[in-house]
Parts: C-alpha cells; sequence; structure tokens
C-alpha cells in the first residue's frame, strides 16, 4: 500500500500522531507538568488535528481519482493545496482561539505552533519516506 497510496499512508500516519499528541497533552495536563487550561489543550488539540487531517485530504483524493497517467502534476497539487489548507487553517484557528478563548493570546499562539510544528513534521517526514518508493516502482516496470 505505501508505494500506490503515499498520500493515503502519509494520512493515517498524521492521524496517529495526533492521537499520540492528543494523550501526550492529556497525560502532561494530568500529571501537572503543564499548567494550561484542559479545556484549551482540546480545543487547540482537535482544531490543530482537523487542520492537519484536512490539509492531507487534497493529496489523497488525487490518489483515488482515477488516471492513466502519473504525472507529476497530481502530486505537486495534492501536495501543494494540502499546503495551503494548513496554512489558512492554522491562521483561522489562532484567530476563533484568540477570539473565543480565555487565555493569554501568546499561550495559545504557543500551542498551535507547537501543533502545526509537530503534525507538518510528521507529514513531510512521511511523504519523503513514502513517495520515492512510489517512484522506484515506477522505474523499475519498464
Amino acid at each position: 500500500m505505501a508505494s500506490c497510496r503515499p498520500y493515503l499512508c502519509c494520512l493515517v500516519a498524521i492521524t496517529i500522531a495526533w492521537a499520540i499528541g492528543m494523550l501526550a497533552c492529556w497525560a502532561l495536563a494530568a500529571s501537572g507538568v503543564l499548567t494550561a487550561n484542559a479545556a484549551l489543550l482540546v480545543v487547540i488539540g482537535l482544531g490543530s488535528g482537523g487542520v492537519a487531517v484536512a490539509g492531507g485530504l487534497p493529496g489523497a483524493a488525487t490518489e483515488m481519482l482515477p488516471s492513466r497517467d502519473e504525472s507529476p502534476a497530481r502530486i505537486t497539487f495534492g501536495f501543494s493545496a494540502g499546503v495551503i489548507i494548513r496554512l489558512f487553517g492554522t491562521v483561522a484557528l489562532l484567530g476563533l482561539c484568540s477570539y473565543h478563548l480565555p487565555a493569554a493570546k501568546k499561550e495559545i499562539a504557543g500551542m498551535i505552533l507547537a501543533w502545526y510544528v509537530y503534525l507538518t513534521s510528521v507529514d513531510v517526514v512521511a511523504l519523503a519516506l513514502l513517495l520515492p518508493r512510489r517512484d522506484r516502482a515506477a522505474t523499475t516496470r519498464s
């Protein structure tokens, strides 16, 4: 599956990483290491996870659409659309949380930035590992 649908595998990796991050935040908050409000952690974690998953959907959709050719334009479109969704979604999340949540804006921005870096790093590493496998499989068939 990794050789034929790297974006779908990447979406699964992001979802697993998000669940691990949510459990880690909950454990750190329960142990008292994090002094942030639990509701703030949950809202920002859910919002960041939603943005990351939504950012992975264009790539997965381009893989699922029927096509005769495997052009690099399809991969580029999926990645570019995902980056734009992540960027605008993160900015929108920051605006919504800053407006609606009773916390310091620096605290909210720091949490959102941490989630953004964590989930985007998982996305980039997963794609960096999976896309070359796809290229190698395509070149060995000829």
